[in-house]
């Protein structure tokens, strides 16, 4: 019995062992770029709408710890006219030339578009 409490004793010392070392690691986040971009036209129109959505993510060189995130929202609601909505987004990052880290790497690049075209023939009727 006691040997049976001194195994588990043991079994758990080493995991705290294995937590405790892999806490002493440095975590370097790469660079991100977010673009989250919505665009909703609920309309009268018999046309679909004209969304547009441009995005250009542009990195020159492995980086460290930098963020660029840019969201927007279009909302057209109502009406028989034509239904055009347009975006532009431009995100660039910067190779660290001054990182003293030594650590670097690729930019995560994280495009977000969501377009809803909803014709709604009540609008037709006013």
């Amino acid at each position: 019995m006691k040997f049976a409490f001194f195994s588990l004793g043991l079994l758990s010392f080493s995991s705290v062992l294995t937590v405790a070392s892999t806490v002493n690691q440095v975590a370097i986040a790469q660079c991100v770029m977010a673009d989250v971009a919505i665009q909703v036209a609920v309309h009268g129109s018999e046309k679909p709408a004209q969304q547009t959505n441009d995005v250009e993510m542009v990195s020159d060189g492995p980086c460290t710890g930098n963020t660029s995130v840019s969201t927007s929202r279009q909302v057209h609601v109502g009406g028989t006219d034509e239904v055009r909505q347009t975006r532009r987004s431009r995100h660039q990052m910067s190779e660290d030339r001054n990182n003293r880290t030594g650590v670097n790497g690729p930019t995560v690049a994280v495009p977000v578009e969501v377009q809803v075209d909803v014709d709604n023939a009540a609008y037709r009727l006013r």
